[in-house]
């Protein structure tokens, strides 16, 4: 198999960019690109992808109306599951032929919003830059990308960091970066570490036991994500085309007051199958990002 017939694949199946990292070497030593990642996976290579999701170009929200962020108002997580999953498929019944292990199902395994690191291994093998908000930044999409990565049970030579004018994104940044700048809480470092305890998109998933008041008073119309940093970044600024996603559609904003009288199996039912399914989101968090929104 050649590289190049691997990148091209998931090129063709839609994603934005592509990379391969080398887990191990061909006499089962760690590489220097896994060092580098400073995570073990039991596998030769790792195929790691960005699918866009695009700009957001709806108009302000009304007086009611609660955002929900560009990245949840399709479910491109499990989409980007949906195409991997078509690749490794395709590559069992190739490469299958070659060796009979490569074509095991539970050899191409997915790894896509894990707790696998998923943004130091992408770093590492060049799909982007890790920016001073702590996000990916890829040369093609900036940083409105979903990850996703898929493991491949063959040998391949991996890809190294970005370097050259697609690795110094953020150098070119003035003091303090946009991102920074833009960032209601303060919650941006500008060394690539959020501060959590002060990032509305870390307690609008549902962490913390309470939401600081500091917090709450910068938390805006939002009912669910925070893309401040992400809408001051100047790689974001160029046209980016969203990936075709029909699953989990979400419109870009909802009305708080009415969410906050559905019981909680309506509220579920909104919810089921899209990027806020609330399998992993419970409807307690919800509520409270709606009565933070609306000051309620």
């Amino acid at each position: 198999m050649e590289k190049g017939a691997i990148i091209g694949a998931a090129l063709e199946a839609g994603f934005a960019r592509a990379r391969v990292l080398a887990l191990a070497l061909p006499g089962g030593e760690e590489s220097g690109n896994a060092a580098a990642a400073n995570h073990r996976l039991d596998t030769p290579s790792l195929l790691v992808t960005a699918l866009p999701y695009g700009q957001d170009t709806t108009p302000p929200p009304g007086a009611r109306d609660l955002a929900i962020a560009p990245f949840a108002r399709r479910n491109y997580y499990r989409e980007a599951v949906r195409r991997l999953q078509k690749l490794a498929r395709d590559f069992r019944e190739l490469y299958g032929r070659e060796k009979d292990e490569y074509a095991l199902k539970r050899h191409y395994r997915i790894f896509c919003n894990s707790p696998v690191p998923e943004k130091p291994l992408a770093a590492a093998c060049g799909l982007g830059v890790m920016g001073r908000n702590g996000l990916i930044i890829t040369p093609e999409a900036g940083s409105l990308v979903i990850l996703a990565a898929l493991t491949l049970p063959f040998p391949l030579e991996g890809d190294g960091p970005l370097d050259g004018e697609d690795g110094a994104y953020c150098e070119k940044c003035g003091v303090p970066p946009p991102c920074m700048a833009a960032c209601p809480t303060g919650a941006i470092r500008g060394d690539g570490y959020i501060s959590l305890e002060k990032c509305v998109q870390w307690y609008a998933s549902g962490n913390g036991e309470s939401v600081p008041p500091e917090v709450a008073a910068k938390w805006g119309q939002r009912l669910y994500g925070c893309t401040a940093c992400q809408d001051a970044c100047v790689r974001n600024r160029r046209p980016v085309p969203a990936a075709a996603c029909s699953g989990g559609l979400l419109p870009p904003f909802m009305n708080g007051e009415e969410l906050l009288k559905l019981p909680d199996n309506e509220l579920k039912a909104r919810f089921r199958g899209s990027a806020l399914d609330l399998s992993w989101i419970s409807p307690a968090v919800i509520r409270r990002n709606i009565r933070i929104a609306l000051n309620i």
